[in-house]
Formats: C-alpha cells, sequence, structure tokens
C-alpha cells in the first residue's frame, strides 16, 4: 500500500472520531504500534518543519566539517 493510499473510515470510526476532542490513538494489533491520526493539514505542517530541521542540521553539519577542514590545514 503506497503512503497517498485513502483508507476510508467506517461509520462506526467516524462516530468514535467524532466523539473525541483529541487526535484518537490507533494500535496495529499486529504489531502493537500506535498511531496518532491527524487532520491532513497538520501532518502536512509538522512534515514541513521536521524536513526543514533536518536541512539545517544537514548545513550546520557541513559548515562544522569545513570549519574543521580549514583548521586543520592550519595557516
Amino acid at each position: 500500500m503506497s503512503a497517498t493510499t485513502v483508507i476510508p473510515l467506517t461509520e462506526q470510526q467516524q462516530q468514535a472520531l467524532d466523539a473525541v476532542a483529541a487526535p484518537p490513538r490507533l494500535v496495529d494489533p499486529r504489531t502493537n504500534a500506535a498511531y496518532v491520526l491527524v487532520p491532513e493539514a497538520d501532518y502536512e505542517a509538522v512534515r514541513e518543519a521536521l524536513e526543514d530541521d533536518r536541512r539545517q542540521r544537514a548545513i550546520r553539519r557541513a559548515g562544522l566539517r569545513n570549519a574543521a577542514g580549514r583548521l586543520a590545514e592550519g595557516p
């Protein structure tokens, strides 16, 4: 199943979703892996923030390697 697969909620699931204020937690009974069901817009915002953070960390690491290389070269 691809990441873009849409799984429609059953009526029972829709009612359960409507009954809670916080994002519901789901558990895969085969693996006991837990998931949190959040609105797509919230997921996308968090995903973008995480990607930005990863990019910034990669840039900092490259800068540190560059600086370390220059120090190793000496004057």
